[in-house]
């Protein structure tokens, strides 16, 4: 095979396999390499050069070399084809999972071997994503049965407690703590069943103006429940604007930050009314936000890490997963929240709100 040591294929069938995606190798019988094409090079992380008469075993993790390549040349030989999965090694010292299809063809009447490989690293990552998924959805389902049964007695439980409440003999003190306690639970559940069943993104173009028409009387509904009032903040060219969310979980996540704002209120951080903006913010891929201020207890600093996770709260009575449900709605739909805040000082949560991202190949008809 010295005479093919600087051969290439024809210069039509280099082009053709240099177009295919997967990496195409062509192995000389002395086990070199007298063709890659270009995947090839991107997939091994190397120069095209260092390809050319590269021993093919050079590709191979070196505890793989004495056996694992022998075996896969000989089965190859034997079936005329042959196809498994192994660990290769990059030329930069890297390594990926690769599926491995080779075959047996005659050149210039010799016999070579050609081998296609295919990236599996990706795979396998959507492969981790989808049994997470499916652990999940999983833990989901266990959760609403387990909610489903513990609902029940903790219903009589309450219901018990409040009929005897004011009955001869009974204890009021005790019977007050057994209801409310009866009713926390009872809110727990209905939070992780809302939780549990909070619906996937179905997100379509809103203009800012249509968000701000149907958040704005939910909001103030809120607030009014809360002696608050909303002061709005914004232009005529911000709700010009459109971005790609799903109207109805923007929503809610915005009804869970105002009723948070107007809870920060109290007697010892008194306030009447928040802030709502609507603005550019200035990113390439963000053509609106929107932030609510309030100017009540804040934050503590070592707890500002902690607000989004599950059932932190410091307020009493409260569940603790408002802020855990704007979050995941924030983060499904590929937007930000940003939670700034100072003790003492107030909080501002902002909500940066992504474009549409789709390609026009999927969203219009090209002339």
């Amino acid at each position: 095979m010295n005479s093919k040591e600087n051969e290439q294929p024809a210069d039509v069938i280099g082009d053709i396999l240099n177009i295919v995606h997967n990496s195409v190798i062509l192995v000389d019988p002395a086990e070199r390499i007298f063709f890659a094409n270009n995947r090839t090079a991107e997939m091994f992380r190397a120069h095209p050069d260092q390809l050319k008469n590269l021993d093919f075993s050079e590709l191979f993790m070196p505890e793989d070399r004495e056996f694992m390549l022998p075996n896969i040349l000989l089965l190859t030989r034997r079936k005329q084809e042959f196809e498994t999965e192994i660990m290769l090694r990059c030329l930069d010292g890297g390594s990926f999972l690769g599926i491995l299809f080779c075959s047996v063809f005659s050149w210039d009447n010799d016999e070579c071997i050609a081998i296609t490989i295919h990236d599996s690293s990706k795979m396998k990552a959507i492969e981790r994503t989808l049994r997470h998924s499916e652990r999940v959805a999983f833990l989901g389902h266990m959760l609403d049965e387990i909610s489903h049964q513990v609902r029940n007695p903790i219903q009589v439980i309450g219901g018990l407690a409040r009929r005897m409440k004011g009955t001869v003999g009974t204890n009021e003190r005790y019977m007050d703590t057994i209801v409310r306690e009866s009713g926390r639970l009872e809110k727990l559940l209905d939070t992780l069943n809302a939780f549990i069943r909070l619906s996937r993104p179905r997100t379509s173009i809103v203009f800012m103006a249509e968000l701000f028409r149907v958040v704005q009387p939910r909001l103030e509904k809120i607030a009014v429940q809360h002696g608050i009032s909303i002061k709005y903040h914004y232009d005529e060219i911000i709700l010009s604007k459109a971005i790609l969310a799903d109207l109805v979980l923007i929503v809610e996540a915005l009804e869970v930050v105002v009723t948070n704002a107007c809870e920060s209120y109290g007697e010892k951080y008194p306030g009447d009314s928040i802030e709502l903006w609507l603005f550019d913010p200035g990113q390439p891929d963000c053509p609106g936000a929107i932030r609510i201020i309030d100017h009540g207890c804040g934050i503590k600093a070592e707890s500002l890490p902690q607000v989004t996770t599950h059932f932190f709260t410091n307020k009493t009575g409260h569940i603790g997963m408002g802020l855990t449900f704007a979050q995941r709605i924030a983060e499904e739909q590929n937007c930000q929240m940003e939670i700034v805040s100072v003790e003492g000082q107030g909080t501002n949560v902002t909500f940066f709100l992504k474009k549409e991202r789709r390609r026009p190949l999927r969203t219009e008809r090209l002339e």
